[in-house]
């Protein structure tokens, strides 16, 4: 089985018009994923970066005490120096990493700031993991999914930013998981990673990045956690702005008109920012001369709130609208890899990041991929299964195949033409004589005609009977692949492999991502064995 252009397989129409460079979208992003325009974006924002100081200072501080790897330590030092940029991708803070694609996104923005460097040499592309930690949504990340089973971190106490909670709730969750787990050393290495990484005493963020780290340190990527006193500061007049003269709403409404035919990704308020407490991340509305907090009702003047954000711009928290402005601003970034969904709201936002003076990043809809053992690709190859007709409905390829195999239903379609030739003889004498005849006639045709039609529906199921056992083993097939109807890497963790390969199954999907190029990988593995 071949890797499949994205624009081919089941992503949404914007998706799908963004990798075809429609005419319509181009006015929503500033340049295309090319090697040619990733040097142009990389002189552009080198001339417009100011803030290395601050971040290659926070960056040091945050990877303090982590075993760092030779690649992440130059990286790190590399970003001191003028000439080296970065390519983000951000994700929440799933437990255990979550789905599959939470690697896949970290290991393209890995392997395209390889081949940046790999091409050329005025620049350096350091790839950075942003860690979503200043999300509230707990219930969005506190499972995943192997083997047929969920597990889920059970918390008590909730609310604010998930990477402010403890770890909580995590060792029961690894217990489980070492009880179910086959015994093998890369079972071992995975609850110890796991134990290690959410020891007591750290927060979720913390605890994160230290999975990370310990899974793909080795790759050079360096970990960013923006929920920072010294970042948010570089963010007072944006934030400000939006305060008190509410820029973005207006933007991305008029952005939205534009779309009008693509479903909106995201919606702008009036003030697009979030008040962060220890245990609330609360909506901020404006009420005359002050500002209210949705949830407590806690009300400040515009001064007094002012000085807060002046004094402690860590309580502001930017929403789905501001948080990529945030990132560009702070960053050197030349581009963000993100999955469909993200690109679709980043496409509504360039009208902001134009208000505020901030470069737009180039957009790559990120590699998906599918892990398809060689057992299971022989068995795919059996079936008649490939990258032309995997993504039809299983009912729809199972029937295909019924009727393909079946020389019965083929006579019964002969028959049925047969019948519609002499129907169509018949309507021809009926011109002929009265119109009643021939209204009786059109009645008789109809009513033959579903006649046939339902013998070949209790056809199709007589022969599917018959053909049970390959209809099973497609069925099997299609609920590796798309396990609950859903693709593979929005719902398998990567556990569910790495305890039968370890390391070598992320060196996989490093050598399997294609970063400059608009696919779907069939990742065809080596020694797993799946059934």
């Amino acid at each position: 089985m071949k890797n499949i252009d994205l624009k081919d397989t089941s992503v949404s129409t914007i998706i799908k018009d963004y990798l075809s460079q429609k005419d319509l979208l181009k006015f929503a992003y500033h340049r295309f994923p090319s090697f040619e325009n990733y040097v142009a974006q990389a002189e552009e924002k080198a001339q417009n970066y100011t803030h290395r100081k601050v971040l290659f200072a926070e960056l040091q501080k945050q990877h303090e005490g982590l075993n760092l790897s030779p690649k992440q330590k130059e990286n790190l030092a590399l970003l001191a120096q003028e000439n080296t940029l970065t390519v983000t991708t951000g994700h929440q803070l799933n437990i255990a990493t979550g789905p599959l694609y939470f690697l896949y996104k970290i290991m393209h923005v890995v392997k395209l700031s390889d081949e940046l460097n790999q091409r050329q040499q005025k620049w350096n592309f350091v790839p950075i993991y942003w860690m979503a930690t200043e999300d509230h949504d707990w219930d969005e990340i506190d499972h995943f999914n192997l083997f047929n089973q969920k597990y889920t971190c059970h918390k008590e106490q909730l609310g604010g930013a998930v990477g402010r909670l403890d770890t909580s709730g995590m060792d029961a969750v690894i217990s489980e998981l070492e009880e179910k787990l086959p015994k093998n050393r890369f079972s071992e290495e995975v609850i110890a990673m796991l134990e290690k990484a959410y020891a007591s005493g750290r927060t979720l963020a913390e605890a994160t990045r230290m999975l990370v780290q310990e899974l793909l340190g080795e790759y050079g990527i360096l970990i960013l956690d923006a929920d920072s006193h010294k970042l948010k500061k570089i963010m007072i007049p944006y934030f400000e702005q939006e305060l008190l003269e509410n820029p973005s709403q207006a933007l991305v409404q008029a952005t939205n008109e534009k779309l009008s035919e693509y479903k909106n990704q995201a919606y702008a308020r009036e003030i697009n920012l979030f008040y962060l407490s220890k245990n609330k991340r609360e909506r901020i509305e404006r009420e005359g001369e002050e500002f209210v907090l949705v949830d407590s009702q806690q009300k400040f003047s515009q001064d007094e709130f002012l000085q807060i954000l002046h004094k402690t711009p860590e309580k502001f928290s930017p929403n789905v609208i501001l948080r990529p402005m945030y990132q560009e601003v702070i960053l050197p970034n030349v581009s963000y890899i993100g999955g469909g969904g993200e690109i679709a709201y980043w496409l509504q936002l360039k009208a902001v990041f134009a208000h505020y003076g901030v470069i737009f990043p180039i957009l790559v809809v990120r590699n998906s991929a599918l892990v398809l053992p060689e057992n299971l690709a022989r068995k795919a190859e059996n079936l008649g299964l490939n990258e032309h007709n995997m993504f039809e409905p299983m009912h729809e390829f199972t029937r295909h195949l019924v009727e393909e195999n079946s020389d019965l239903i083929e006579e019964l379609e002969a028959l049925k033409n047969v019948l519609k030739s002499n129907f169509e003889k018949a309507h021809a004498l009926a011109q002929k004589t009265d119109v009643s005849f021939a209204q009786m006639l059109k009645a008789q045709e109809a009513k033959q005609i579903k006649g046939y039609e339902k013998m070949r529906k209790r056809l199709l199921k007589a022969e599917r009977i018959k053909m049970n056992d390959k209809v099973q083993r497609i069925e099997q097939l299609f609920n590796f692949m798309f396990p609950n109807g859903t693709w593979q890497e929005r719902r398998i963790n990567f556990i569910q492999f790495y305890v039968e390969q370890g390391q070598e199954f992320i060196q996989e999907i490093y050598k399997g991502l294609l970063p400059l190029e608009n696919k779907f990988i069939i990742l065809n593995i080596k020694g797993i064995q799946q059934k």
